[in-house]
């Protein structure tokens, strides 16, 4: 069955319009002049795989606490190759459990719809003001995953990788205790990054952090304690890569 789905997504991506007008009804999106045949190989067929999430139904949401997305719902947005646009105003969300963008035709259409855009190191998403990139971060395609841009500078990047954990529901074990629904919490990394594409992890000790700016670290601990900066705090975290990244900027 594996090798069959695999056969099917090499012929889709040769060959789309056959392909995909034969396995599934062609999706019509408001895309830009002339790109509806670009925009249409960058759709993964998945008309036969129908993935049960973590054994619960995501469309269930008073079965589950939080979310398994990076927003519940979808959202307008556009679709970038390089620099070229491929869609705007498209439906779009972030599935954080499965790393993938969801995409559907329009803000009405229904969510068993949507399907998974095609991951790539060329294409990126703007969904409002939010921008995800997909990086080969480990070593390849298969390996990579969506990082939500913090940060953008002359020297050094700043990214986020939205983690969930997933604690599956629980039965009540005795008349006295009541089941427990499943959850979703947020356990964000945060990275790094070089322009020539090297990863560094913040640990999560606000000490240990500090230590990824190497050489400059005595510099950013003054900076950080000067303005009263907590390095666990997103914001005053991405001040203070903002700051390293001039420090490194203004070397001659």
């Amino acid at each position: 069955m594996k090798k069959s789905v695999l056969i099917i997504l090499l012929l889709f991506i040769s060959n789309t319009t056959s392909i995909y007008a034969q396995y599934s009804n062609t999706i019509q999106i408001n895309a830009a002049p002339g790109n509806m045949e670009t925009m249409n190989r960058f759709y993964q067929l998945d008309e036969f795989i129908k993935r049960l999430d973590n054994g619960i139904d995501y469309s269930d949401v008073d079965s589950y606490n939080g979310t398994p997305y990076a927003t519940p719902v979808f959202l307008l947005g556009n679709i970038y190759e390089k620099s070229t646009l491929l869609a705007n105003n498209i439906a779009l969300r972030y599935n954080a459990i499965s790393d993938e963008i969801e995409v559907k035709e329009s803000m009405t259409t229904s969510d068993d719809e949507a399907k998974p855009l095609t991951k790539s190191i060329d294409i990126y998403v703007k969904i409002n003001e939010d921008i995800f990139i997909f990086a080969p971060y480990q070593g390849g395609i298969e390996n990579g995953g969506y990082f939500l841009v913090l940060f953008e500078g002359e020297k050094y990047n700043f990214y986020k990788k939205l983690v969930k954990k997933f604690t599956p529901a629980k039965k009540a074990t005795t008349s006295i205790t009541t089941d427990t629904p499943a959850i979703f919490k947020d356990r964000p990394v945060y990275y790094i990054v070089t322009k020539d594409g090297k990863y560094y992890e913040f640990p999560s000790s606000k000490n240990k952090k500090l230590k990824v700016f190497g050489e400059k670290k005595e510099e950013v601990k003054k900076y950080v304690k000067e303005n009263n900066l907590d390095l666990n705090n997103e914001k005053d975290l991405k001040k203070a890569i903002v700051y390293f990244d001039n420090l490194e900027s203004s070397k001659l």
